[in-house]
């Protein structure tokens, strides 16, 4: 069984410590060279051993300047390049499918300036309702006599409408339309 108690062994008369022994404490605390404790515990007053010299510091101190320069340098030219050539904008397009009937006893030419009339109206109000959108895309369809024909494309981008905001200049013209619209239906089989 173990004893529920610790008794220390026996270790002799206390006794004080000798003038010899408190010498040595003080000249170990001191950190005085030649005792036994001065190399493990250097002395506070011994700054030479725990600074770097002077070739050492200037060593570190270019290391930490080429290395802020670099830092600051890179950040220097990211924020130039962003100021003086901003990212490209997306390119919006706008796309309108424009409507039209046509009148009884029209003729194909009228329903054409029609067509043009409204695809130049619809292209300029898209320009003028969003500034990011960058081109239009408008496709007028003719119907008549139950068939349903596109009859012009216009596709222009901003700065081509701002040059020249006409649409016979840039609109593609489908040709069968034409033929096609003034067919009657009776006749086209599928």
């Amino acid at each position: 069984m173990w004893p529920t108690s610790y008794i220390a062994p026996y270790s002799g008369p206390s006794h004080s410590p000798s003038q010899d022994e408190a010498s040595q404490t003080r000249a170990l605390r001191a950190g005085v060279p030649g005792t036994k404790a001065s190399a493990l515990f250097p002395s506070k007053t011994s700054t030479r051993a725990s600074k770097p010299s002077r070739r050492a510091r200037s060593w570190q101190r270019s290391i930490l300047s080429a290395g802020l320069a670099a830092i600051i340098g890179g950040t220097g030219i990211w924020l130039t390049e962003a100021l003086i050539a901003p990212q490209a904008s997306q390119a919006y397009t706008s796309r309108l499918d424009l409507f039209l009937a046509r009148e009884s006893g029209e003729t194909y030419d009228t329903l054409l300036r029609r067509a043009e009339m409204a695809a130049r109206a619809g292209a300029q109000r898209s320009f003028d309702q969003d500034l990011l959108i960058t081109n239009v895309s408008v496709t007028v369809v003719a119907e008549g006599d139950g068939i349903t024909v596109p009859i012009l494309a216009l596709r222009v981008d901003r700065d081509q409408w701002r040059a020249r905001p006409e649409t016979y200049y840039w609109a593609t013209y489908y040709r069968t339309a034409e033929v096609l619209l003034n067919t009657p239906a009776s006749s086209l089989s599928f």
